[in-house]
């Protein structure tokens, strides 16, 4: 009589304790796998943001480097953004091929930075908003740089944008 009443205790589980079990497992699994979908989803937004800094910076850069002679009898070179608007951009065009070869001067080396910068926007942030990204010149010497892409996230699309402002 004792073996017997043993016997039933130690069987094992039933098939509800399993399906509850499963069940709870399950929910847990769903959660871990939205919870990874978002880190993704924030992940690529914030390389998006960085890349788009970066890039931002440095067509400031290449306005920077682009020195020419102040005038003919002055020795010091200013930056050729500062003497022209060559590096105005109301917004991202179709992409120029950059000459290559030798490095040019003046307003052909800013043709040939936009055109450098514009393709490597294009290829960096693909969702880019060519319509948002420009390059203004304020007053003086201030440029504002703007790059607005779309980021895809859970909800949808949303515009994304980083503005750097510098004084050259």
């Amino acid at each position: 009589m004792m073996s017997n009443a043993m016997n039933k205790r130690s069987r094992g589980f039933t098939l509800i304790e399993v399906m509850v079990a499963v069940v709870v497992l399950a929910v847990g699994l769903l959660g871990m796998a939205s919870l990874m979908v978002r880190s993704q989803q924030s992940n690529e937004g914030a390389y998006s943001r960085s890349q788009a800094s970066i890039l931002a910076y440095d067509i400031i850069e290449r306005m920077r480097a682009n020195k020419v002679l102040a005038s003919p009898l002055e020795t010091r070179k200013v930056s050729y953004a500062t003497q022209s608007g060559a590096y105005v951009l109301a917004a991202l065009p179709t992409c120029a091929t950059p000459a290559g070869g030798q490095q040019a001067a003046g307003s052909a080396q800013a043709a040939q930075d936009l055109a450098q910068w514009c393709q490597i926007v294009r290829s960096s942030l693909p969702n880019v908003d060519s319509a948002n990204t420009s390059i203004v010149r304020g007053t003086g010497n201030l440029y504002t740089v703007s790059i607005q892409w779309q980021d895809a996230t859970a909800d949808g699309d949303s515009a994304q944008s980083v503005q750097v402002v510098a004084e050259l």
